[in-house]
């Protein structure tokens, strides 16, 4: 299934012009956010799945995919502020999030800013500056040298410049914190993502989501004193995050499940998405908040 089938559209909040698709039975509404370095075709097979019970959207991130590529304002706490001017545009008051890898980042800001405006949080496969995303940053303990790459400055973009395949195929299929199956991702979907960072502004984009993950790790420390109050599912894999990602969930809110994709690397949307989905349906449908069924299969 590609992407494409699901016509994009656009909308202009604030100074951003987002790039999103929109499917669904007009239920519930669901926001799905994608991680690095990847953009909303990372959800193509997912939001199908759901679209039967919910009201699924899917942008592009602020500097991804067809989304506006800002000169600034990449730290966490601004994007979610521009994806929170994204929802009330489309008229959405109350949402459920879903964020994998550093959209995981973003809907923690956007929830941890604006608690009674989201009904349910989903954290996948992610960790959180000052919550234990540094052990996954510390290559001394096996943590990932993208890290400190991504966060050079310019040396980064022109050493990528011109190798974007290569550098989203090395990423993707690598066998730690990658995909189990290698073969789950075609080289066309690659192609996908490697087009979208040859886009003016994407590479530096993309780099600056790392770049402000020190100011991150100070905003997340204020926030992190406040529990988060709405139901939250994390998700790991166990060939990615592991128990990691809801580790990390449980030191900032109270009411936290957690579940573990067996079999499944760093990208569940992609290689398990019938699982993925079901674990996201059912625990929409149970949290006291989202009371309304789980989507048909």
């Amino acid at each position: 299934m590609d992407a494409e089938l699901y016509p994009y559209r656009s909308l202009r909040a604030g100074d951003i012009r987002f790039a999103y698709y929109r499917m669904g039975s007009g239920g519930p509404p669901i926001i799905l956010l994608h991680g690095w370095p990847q953009t909303s075709h990372a959800w193509r097979r997912v939001a199908g799945l759901l679209s039967s019970a919910y009201d699924v959207v899917v942008p592009d991130l602020p500097g991804f995919g067809y989304t506006s590529k800002p000169d600034a304002g990449f730290d966490k706490k601004t994007i979610a502020r521009r994806l929170r001017e994204f929802a009330h545009g489309l008229g959405l008051s109350r949402v459920a999030l879903a964020g994998h890898d550093l959209g995981g980042h973003v809907a923690y800001a956007y929830a941890a800013q604006w608690p009674e405006e989201v009904n349910n949080l989903i954290f996948i496969e992610s960790s959180l500056p000052s919550f234990g995303q540094e052990e996954a940053m510390d290559v001394s303990k096996g943590g990932s040298w993208h890290f400190g790459f991504n966060m050079a400055g310019d040396i980064s973009e022109e050493l990528v410049r011109g190798r974007e395949k290569l550098f989203v195929d090395h990423f993707m299929r690598r066998e730690k914190v990658g995909l189990f199956d290698a073969n789950s991702v075609s080289d066309a979907d690659i192609e996908f993502y490697a087009r979208a960072l040859q886009r003016p502004g994407a590479l530096r984009s993309s780099f600056s989501y790392y770049r402000t993950l020190p100011i991150d790790r100070s905003d997340n420390s204020v926030w992190g004193q406040t529990p988060l109050p709405m139901p939250v599912l994390a998700i790991g894999a166990d060939w990615g995050y592991g128990a990691a990602s809801e580790q990390t969930v449980r030191r900032v809110a109270r009411d936290v499940q957690g579940a573990v994709i067996e079999r499944c690397g760093h990208y569940p949307a992609e290689e398990r998405p019938d699982e993925l989905a079901r674990l996201i349906a059912d625990f929409l449908a149970k949290t006291p908040s989202a009371q309304h069924p789980a989507p048909q299969r």
